[in-house]
């Protein structure tokens, strides 16, 4: 009888094999594959599995000490990477981006910023003019209601003092010429109901299911005002609705349940 014992698939012949991942014994190929087949098993050993030092062997040793020099290389190719050279814990943010953060932090404002190489970090024209110490932002707006279509602005240089209203007019006065011709037709329903019936929704980052909430914005209200207490990733993304409740799929963040 071979020291494995016997084969756990066919229970028939003596095992031949270990399965590295699983140890499964077996007898043969076609059992092998069967285990492979039956347990979903890849058959590659998980290097990071807990293993006792008392069963420990000089291969396993080898095997680790591989593994150790693999995620020190692996460290240091991202280290040389530049698109890599600050991470989501932000603590190595370049002087710009570590002002505008640390500005926003002083106006109640988690500004938070992505990797270089991400598309939303890319897109984003949000600045800080230093001399007058204020906010330029970069402004997504998400026209929706009557179902699941959008119409997507997006705005630059958007003066943190203005209120929301006054960012709108824009789009909502009939008289300006700055939307295009096919851009005012999605926008008609929006037109008709004027600035005070629309409703504001700031989609919600830093919370829980933070993908389907949003808070409830105020028109009147500056920029700088209605971020305030709210947490950015890069810029603001703002639904604007001709309907009374929160865009489809969406639910309002409550303050006791975030």
């Amino acid at each position: 009888m071979s020291r494995l014992g016997c084969c756990e698939v066919c229970a028939k012949n003596a095992a031949c094999y270990a399965c590295p991942k699983c140890e499964v014994k077996t007898c043969s190929l076609p059992c092998v594959q069967i285990h492979k087949r039956e347990l979903n098993c890849d058959g590659i050993r998980d290097r990071t599995k807990f293993l006792p030092l008392s069963a420990m062997t000089e291969r396993d040793f080898m095997s680790d000490y591989c593994f150790l020099e693999e995620a020190t290389r692996y460290a240091d190719t991202r280290k040389k990477d530049k698109s890599k050279r600050y991470t989501h814990q932000q603590c190595q943010l370049p002087v710009p981006l570590h002002r505008m953060r640390s500005a926003a932090g002083k106006r109640n404002i988690r500004l938070q910023f992505l990797l270089p190489h991400f598309t939303r970090r890319k897109n984003n024209s949000t600045f800080l003019n230093w001399r007058q110490q204020r906010f330029y932002w970069h402004l997504e707006w998400l026209f929706v209601g009557g179902g699941t279509d959008v119409a997507r602005f997006v705005a630059t240089r958007c003066d943190e003092q203005q209120t929301l209203a006054q960012l709108l007019d824009q789009y909502l006065n009939v008289e300006q010429q700055e939307v295009a011709l096919e851009q005012r037709k999605q926008l008609q329903q929006h037109q008709l109901a004027g600035i005070g019936q629309l409703t504001l929704w700031l989609r919600a980052e830093g919370v829980r299911r933070s993908g389907s909430r949003c808070y409830a914005l105020e028109a009147h209200k500056t920029l700088s005002e209605n971020l305030a207490g709210k947490t950015i990733v890069e810029f603001p993304s703002i639904y604007v609705s001709y309907e009374q409740h929160p865009p489809p799929g969406f639910d309002i963040v409550d303050s006791g349940n975030l």
